[in-house]
């Protein structure tokens, strides 16, 4: 153990100099703005931060550098930033390809924002000077989802930042990381405590990483930051002692919170009307579960089918029975499948009623966060769906059916940037995915309803998570082959009921999706049913069309199913209960080695996984015939 900890400082020495070569090249790639003698665009609107100086002289600048460079947002860095800020900025914006990449969450140094008076009104994002850097994080995130491709970053002479203040770093950072990369928040606490156990243990290597982490900001920063000799001193001291800063004030914050109580307690007043305000939320959203779950999950189920709907056989057989893992709404659902053609579908289903009480809060509202988050770690996935094409042919129009909030469709343009790209889906989400600009026109309906109108419009419609969850995926690929026209593609995505994870981790494997997925549909009676309606099958992927990550998901589906979050509103009793607190934080805390030997096997079995048909998601490339 000993041997292992001596080698601590080694690997610090170098995490920090290959780290530090990564982010002086990103200082490095930022434009500095020159000066501009043009008016400013009376188009282009500024958000500031509390405390920031923006003369008309940096507004005309940023002004001319937007219009040049065709940008919609365009976050201005102070040339005066200190060195702690501009690391920060740097660690958390690839300026190679922040601007191209689609998905890329909204960052920057926070302090001024130019953005067009248009994508301000889509966004909804209100112009303001006296936001707080932490507030900046949302706004900024807001505008990149509504810019995708439009937003960049640049150093702007003559733009004086706000004063600087390890305890608000702090929390920016936690805002920024704490749902995206959670690991990021601690890693530099794991890096100073290996620097601590290397000077004890190895001398000479903790000693040099106490030294390249002392002089690490003026190698990233020289030439992009002003350097000057007391921050050779002051940089390190301050950002070890950010904590200490963040600390401190929120331990005054909290007491300046409990005098306020008080007096307005005295007052006859609330004592934090915001705090008061969320809380009230909470109960309302709890009441509505209760009521609604008061009767019991039963009177949100049909009456159970007692035949295969995909080829009416009576031989069934159960093959799962589970509750919802993911969420733990109250109900078990049953998992049939038939003996003849091998489809997997849940009997009894969700009424109407019941699927729109068991999905939401899913995707939306309590985890909305989580869900953006989702989509960008997968930003490789959706492009390599757009990919999948590429051997048929360039596509003109493209159609999403089940779209969502169009996550896809906008990942798909920075591979195929000419083309139009449409989606199909719920009102709600449909219309958000036309709002950011991520589709070029939204159809809130279902798909059986408009496939006649838009005949031959489309050379590619995609289904990506889509027919598992149709109500009736018969009705959709009779939908499918009357809005086709003759050469046109379908490129479909399905869970993979015959793959390794489905077989061998139970209940536990995340693509039975229960309660959301109703129907499970093996690869060749897809096949067929594609070809009874004059589609040819021209690609089946297997291994390409893996999704990594069933084990580590498996294993987070055990801790819901131990001890679930006591904030969820539809379990019963008390969310303050102590016992269900110490039983979650028991349970994350037992789950910590388990779920990274569950990582490391999926990632030294992923080449497994993907031989044959053992990987959990098939693709299928149809072409109709005529």
């Amino acid at each position: 153990m000993v041997t292992l900890l001596s080698w601590t400082p080694i690997f610090v020495v170098l995490g920090l100099l290959v780290n530090g070569v990564r982010l002086r090249g990103r200082l490095r790639r930022l434009d500095t703005l020159p000066a501009s003698g043009r008016p400013t665009d009376p188009d282009h609107l500024f958000i500031c931060a509390a405390g920031v100086q923006l003369t008309e002289a940096a507004k005309r600048s940023a002004s001319y550098h937007a219009s040049r460079e065709r940008l919609d947002v365009l976050d201005l860095i102070p040339a005066d930033l200190t060195i702690e800020r501009a690391l920060d900025v740097a660690r958390m914006v690839d300026t190679r390809t922040y601007r191209a990449d689609r998905l890329a969450p909204g960052r920057g140094a926070f302090q001024a924002l130019l953005v067009r008076a248009e994508v301000a009104h889509r966004a909804g994002v209100e112009v303001r000077d006296d936001y707080t850097p932490v507030e900046l994080v949302e706004v900024t995130e807001k505008l990149k989802r509504h810019a995708p491709a439009s937003t960049d970053l640049a150093v702007l002479p003559g733009l004086r930042a706000a004063r600087d203040d390890g305890a608000t770093r702090v929390r920016v950072q936690r805002r920024c990381w704490s749902v995206l990369r959670p690991m990021n928040t601690i890693l530099p606490t794991l890096r100073d405590v290996a620097t601590v156990v290397g000077v004890h243990l190895n001398r000479p290597w903790g000693l040099a990483a106490t030294a390249l982490f002392w002089c690490q900001p003026f190698f990233v920063c020289a030439g992009r930051v002003p350097v000057a000799p007391r921050d050779l001193i002051r940089s390190p001291i301050v950002r070890i002692t950010a904590g200490v800063e963040y600390s401190i004030s929120t331990v005054r914050a909290w007491r300046r919170q409990q005098r306020a109580a008080s007096e307005a307690k005295a007052a006859g007043l609330p004592a934090d009307p915001v705090k008061a305000k969320t809380k009230a939320e909470a109960a309302d959203r709890r009441a509505r579960y209760q009521r609604a779950f008061s009767e019991g999950p039963e009177m949100f189920f049909a009456r159970p089918w007692p035949d295969c709907p995909w080829c009416a056989s009576t031989e069934l057989r159960i093959r799962l029975v589970s509750p919802d893992l993911e969420l733990r709404k109250p109900g078990r659902f049953q998992i049939d499948e038939c003996l003849v053609c091998g489809h997997l579908f849940q009997n009894p289903r969700l009424t109407p009623a019941g699927r729109v009480l068991y999905e939401r809060d899913r995707q939306d509202g309590m985890n909305a966060a989580k869900a953006e988050v989702a989509v960008v770690a997968r930003a490789a996935q959706l492009r390599a769906r757009a990919e999948v094409v590429r051997p048929f042919l360039r596509p003109r129009a493209w159609l999403d059916v089940g779209a969502g909030v169009g996550s896809f469709c906008n990942a798909a343009r920075s591979v195929w940037p000419r083309t139009v790209f449409d989606g199909v889906g719920p009102a709600e989400s449909i219309g958000e995915a036309r709002r950011r600009g991520w589709v070029d026109r939204a159809y809130p309906a279902s798909f059986a309803d408009i496939a006649e109108a838009i005949t031959g419009h489309y050379d590619v419609i995609s289904m990506f998570g889509y027919l598992e969850r149709s109500r009736d995926p018969s009705e959709d690929l009779d939908a499918l082959a009357k809005a086709l026209g003759p050469g046109g593609l379908l490129v479909a995505e399905l869970p993979n009921p015959a793959g390794l994870g489905a077989r061998r981790l139970g209940r536990y494997w995340p693509g039975w999706g229960v309660p959301g997925v109703r129907q499970l549909i093996p690869v060749d009676n897809l096949v067929a049913a594609l070809e009874d309606r004059g589609m040819r099958t021209v690609m089946v992927q297997f291994g390409a069309a893996h999704q990594p990550g069933d084990l580590v998901a498996a294993v987070g589906l055990m801790i819901q199913a131990v001890a679930p979050s006591p904030t969820l509103p539809w379990l019963p009793g008390s969310p303050s209960s102590p016992l269900r607190w110490i039983a979650r934080g028991t349970a994350l805390t037992a789950s910590i080695v388990p779920g990274v030997l569950a990582g490391t096997a999926g990632a030294a079995l992923v080449s497994y996984t993907r031989q044959g048909d053992r990987s959990n998601t098939y693709r299928v490339v149809a072409r109709m015939e005529g």
